[in-house]
C-alpha cells in the first residue's frame, strides 16, 4: 500500500498594499504593534485579516503579582505543617484568586475565537 504525500504550498509574501494615514494614526500603530511584541506589518495583517489581537497591559507585573501570593501560601501551608501556625483564614485570598482565575479562563476561551 502506498502512502500518498502530503504537499504543502508555501506563500510568499510578494505584494504590497500602500495607503496614507496621519502622522498621529502611524503613532498609534506603532504604538500598538510594540505593545503587542510584532512589527507594524504582522500588526496591520492581522488587524484586517481579523484575526484577534489582544495586548494585556502589564501581564508581567500581574503573572509575578500571582507568583508572589503562591509562594507566600506556600510558604504558610510549610509552616503549618510544622505546627508554627495554628489557624489561619485564607477565604478571601481564595476568593480573590479564583476570581483572579475565572478571568484567565474568560480570556483564553475570548483569545481562541
Amino acid at each position: 500500500m502506498k502512502k500518498e504525500r502530503e504537499v504543502i504550498k508555501i506563500e510568499h509574501r510578494t505584494e504590497r498594499i500602500t495607503f496614507r494615514i496621519t502622522p498621529s494614526e502611524l503613532d498609534k500603530i506603532e504604538k500598538k504593534a510594540k505593545t503587542a511584541n510584532v512589527s507594524i506589518s504582522e500588526y496591520t495583517r492581522q488587524s484586517i485579516l481579523k484575526d484577534n489581537i489582544i495586548v494585556i497591559e502589564d501581564l508581567k507585573e500581574f503573572t509575578q503579582e500571582l507568583r508572589g501570593i503562591g509562594k507566600n501560601l506556600n510558604q504558610l501551608t510549610i509552616l503549618s505543617h510544622q505546627g508554627k501556625i495554628n489557624t489561619l483564614d485564607l477565604s478571601s485570598t481564595k476568593q480573590k484568586v479564583n476570581e483572579i482565575w475565572q478571568l484567565l479562563n474568560l480570556l483564553m476561551q475570548k483569545m481562541k475565537r
